[in-house]
């Protein structure tokens, strides 16, 4: 018969219960700070188009728009543009028009408005399936579900693709739906949710091309039939486009609008600290000096070092397996020239980490990256900051921040770190367990 606790005893165990709490708490309130700061500065974003860039308003959906009425005139939709933005042309494979088809037949302001809302829309679905897959682990209060709402739909990374009216947030979305149907196909066994997540997964990067990367990640799972469908979205895709719109289009879409997307030239030399890009090739070619493909190639092997030392070990667990695939997005977005609207695949993946992870050197690097990347900085706006200041203010701000921004800017940075975060619980996982 156990004897009774002792007060001391039972203070003991108090404490005990307050630490764990106390513990337990820490993940919500940093993951809190990092969206309450995104959402902050999307707003302050959102000022800025708004006033110094209204002329870009509606942008790309007027490329969008533009495309769709050639192509339902027969003519060839990458080759024309705009007539406020002569230089824009139709990037996406031949398919990919269908969608904006219907836009041809409204005005450019109204079509906008319905294009703007769809995003808005497909962005919640996107909030909503972050909320239930946190929420399989651990409950969450309505302030949290409302800011992974609003960090979805209104942060920095948000922001910029509404006001142009990009298609990230369904690129996004895609990869999300992609990501927790594997999760769980793999947890159940499901051949039917694996084969729909290689779907998902497929038509990301139909769109946008870049997001086939992943499929990494699919092989280190060994997920062949997800690899499969992916493969076949694919290419069925370009099939597809190719009989509906002539072999012509598809041929232009691969030599004409991808292939002189590479912009491995703007990297020789060193990548001029302006630029906008987000890669691991900005600080490789201050260092060193190499051709386009070769320095490609020293990204590539820089990233799959520290990717192949994530996925080394079992996968046992669902943390184990959404630190894996954090990884492998956050991979694939620093290894290509990125634009800073990209960061939304990583939506999927990261919002959970901020709310599940508990150790707290893993969880340090997490937080303290993700919210290094809310700042969406380069050279260019440094200048522009500076411009508004005194001379006083803006010359030192300038000697002392373009050096640091032509090597990395605040986003690559914070990349790095929650991949080094990545690594990290991927080396605690080894020497025992983390809950």
């Amino acid at each position: 018969m156990s004897r009774p606790p002792e007060p001391s005893d039972a203070a003991d165990a108090s404490d005990a219960d307050v630490e764990r709490e106390s513990d337990r708490s820490r993940p919500t309130a940093g993951a809190r700070a990092v969206l309450a700061s995104g959402i902050l500065l999307g707003v302050v974003m959102l000022a800025v188009l708004l006033t110094d860039r209204r002329h870009m308003l509606a942008a790309n959906f007027e490329v969008y728009r533009v495309a769709a009425e050639a192509a339902l005139a027969g003519g060839d939709f990458y080759d024309v543009a705009p007539e406020r933005f002569p230089e824009f042309y139709y990037l996406y494979p031949p398919i990919t028009i269908v969608p904006f088809l219907p836009f041809a037949a409204v005005g450019r302001w109204s079509g906008f408005l319905v294009h703007t809302a769809l995003e808005i829309a497909l962005a919640l679905v996107l909030a909503a399936l972050i909320v239930r897959w946190i929420e399989r682990h651990r409950p969450l209060a309505a302030l949290d579900r409302a800011l992974i709402a609003g960090f979805v739909v209104a942060s920095i990374h948000s922001v910029p693709s509404l006001v142009y009216g990009q298609v990230n947030l369904r690129m996004a979305l895609s990869v999300g739906v992609g990501l927790f149907l594997l999760e769980r196909a793999v947890a159940a066994d499901d051949s039917r949710l694996e084969g729909l997540a290689g779907v998902a997964l497929g038509a990301a990067a139909l769109l946008k091309v870049f997001p086939a990367a992943v499929g990494v990640w699919l092989l280190r799972l060994r997920a062949w039939l997800a690899v499969g469908a992916a493969t076949a979205t694919g290419l069925g895709g370009l099939a597809l486009g190719a009989a509906v719109f002539g072999l012509d289009r598809t041929r232009t879409f691969f030599f004409e609008a991808l292939l002189p997307r590479s912009d491995g030239e703007a990297f020789v030399g060193g990548l001029d600290p302006a630029a906008p890009y987000v890669t691991v090739r900005r600080p490789l070619s201050v260092f060193v000096d190499l051709e386009p493909t070769a320095l490609s190639a020293v990204a590539a092997i820089v990233l799959l070092v520290p990717l192949a030392f994530v996925y080394a070990g079992p996968l046992e667990t669902p943390i184990d397996r959404l630190v894996a695939a954090h990884a492998t997005v956050l991979a694939v977005f620093v290894f290509f020239p990125s634009f800073p609207l990209y960061y939304v695949i990583a939506f999927a993946t990261l919002l959970p980490l901020l709310y599940l992870l508990e150790d707290p050197a893993v969880r340090g690097l997490f937080l303290g990256g993700a919210g290094l990347a809310n700042l969406a900085i380069t050279a260019g706006t440094l200048e522009d900051v500076a411009a508004a200041t005194p001379p006083a203010v803006g010359e030192p701000l300038l000697a002392i921040g373009t050096p640091l921004l032509t090597l990395a800017t605040p986003m690559l940075v914070g990349c790095l770190l929650m991949l080094a975060g990545c690594m990290l619980y991927r080396c605690r996982r080894n020497g025992r367990p983390l809950e």
